[in-house]
């Protein structure tokens, strides 16, 4: 498992085990070495084997896993399967409406609020159709985004911007980019994501004391704006419990919490996700106050001329 290469014991740095020959400088000898005066040590390949001692102990310090205790995967299974699995216990909502609060918050712990209406259209093919429209404050007011789901092609999204009077559409090199300001990304509100990633099951955990398995996600598309997605999901449902998002150097970006799993109608949907940038320190909190399945849609209203129309 990808994760669970690095072993507890590697992680000591070679100057701290004292019954073996190191071939790097201890930290003693590198300190010694630099408060001396001399112009440039004697031996020429002290420097480069000093840099090689502080890049093995960088190395081991960001190659941990995200969780030490993670146990191997349960045999027989496969990632591709939970995943499926997962996406089509999602399936069947045919028309969906939520009332939404978005919560941002910045560096310093200040907080803003937008409320925004969500619709869902599922399609035949599950390539969903899905409207999100801002109601609140009023200098955002009917700001919306609409998006056709494309499977494993790049999805369609437009953004009207009611100071423009027009939807402007939003180049798959930009879907990494904040949606309104928030840590939410405009690639991260696509709903179905099944056929926009390979899998590959890192081993089993447990959150809140419940068993979770643990996918790594890999996007198939070179246009997002992550390199992977280490998502934990409960055994007993299959619904998130969280996930970390690494950016496109590796490094982790941002952390995403689900909270409040219940379900609609017989389909599984959460009460709050909670979107942490371990970055910048900014967070977004996107609470769901109302949930409405299996309702009747206009399919007009998700046509591009609609956005520009609003209600």
């Amino acid at each position: 498992m990808q994760i669970l290469t690095v072993q507890k014991t590697n992680c000591e740095r070679p100057d701290m085990n004292h019954n073996a020959t190191s071939a790097f400088p201890s930290n003693r000898e590198i300190l010694a070495e630099r408060s001396s005066f001399a112009p440039a040590p004697k031996n020429p390949h002290f420097f480069r084997a000093a840099l090689l001692n502080l890049s093995a102990i960088l190395f081991f310090q960001y190659s941990l896993p995200a969780n030490a205790d993670m146990r191997p995967p349960t045999p027989g299974i496969e990632a591709i399967d939970i995943e499926r699995k997962a996406d089509e216990i999602q399936a069947g909502y045919i028309g969906e409406f939520r009332k939404m609060t978005l919560t941002l918050i910045n560096a310093e712990g200040r907080e803003s609020q937008r409320k925004l209406d969500f619709w869902g259209h599922e399609e035949p093919d599950r390539h969903d159709k899905t409207l999100v429209r801002f109601s609140f404050p009023p200098d955002i007011k009917d700001t919306a985004l609409l998006t056709y789901e494309k499977g494993a092609e790049d999805d369609d999204q437009w953004l009207y911007l009611p100071a423009l009077k027009r939807a402007k559409r939003i180049a798959s090199s930009n879907k990494s980019g904040s949606f309104m300001g928030s840590e939410f990304a405009y690639e991260d509100l696509v709903v179905r994501q099944f056929e926009k990633y390979n899998f590959k099951y890192l081993g089993d955990d447990t959150v809140d004391g419940k068993d979770c398995y643990v996918m790594e996600r890999t996007p198939k598309n070179s246009n997002s704006g992550y390199s992977k997605i280490i998502r934990w999901r409960y055994k007993e449902n299959l619904q998130e419990a969280k996930s970390q998002y690494f950016d496109r150097k590796g490094e982790l970006v941002k952390e995403r919490f689900m909270e409040g799993h219940h379900q609609v109608d017989g389909i599984w949907r959460s009460r709050k996700i909670t979107v942490r940038n371990v970055q910048t320190k900014k967070a977004s909190t996107l609470s769901f106050d109302e949930i409405k399945l299996k309702i009747p849609t206009d399919a007009a209203m998700f046509k591009v001329r609609a956005l520009e129309s609003p209600r």
